[in-house]
């Protein structure tokens, strides 16, 4: 990853595998939550990621541990994720790179440019 795109919070969206998978760098950029939620803006077209509290229904514990990422499954979140862009290929992956607002602790990325990753990218 480059110098420049590694100062910028990215996830990665696997289409086959009905997974979103934030890395740890991102989670750090918002201030290393134990919690989040994922929020998307249909119309905007941006896929959000908060920092979150337990007390939240809607929340993601985040377990890291030694990981350099955590990976949510949901084939639900998915299928809503390509209405959003109708350019996303079933059985393919993508990164999303986004800006940060750290006065609200938020990573926000927009779907209209989604980067294809190769078979190699995707196992790193």
């Amino acid at each position: 990853m480059s110098k420049q795109t590694s100062c910028r919070p990215s996830l990665c969206i696997d289409l086959k595998k009905n997974r979103i998978r934030i890395h740890r760098h991102t989670l750090q950029m918002i201030g290393s939550p134990e919690y989040i939620q994922l929020l998307v803006n249909p119309l905007a077209s941006m896929i959000a990621i908060k920092g979150s509290i337990h007390k939240d229904h809607l929340a993601h514990k985040i377990h890291l541990d030694a990981a350099d990422c955590i990976e949510l499954y949901s084939s639900g979140l998915i299928e809503n994720l390509m209405t959003v862009n109708s350019d996303l290929s079933l059985n393919k992956s993508y990164r999303l790179y986004g800006c940060l607002d750290t006065k609200k602790g938020i990573a926000l990325f927009p779907m209209h440019e989604p980067v294809p990753l190769n078979a190699v990218e995707e196992s790193q």
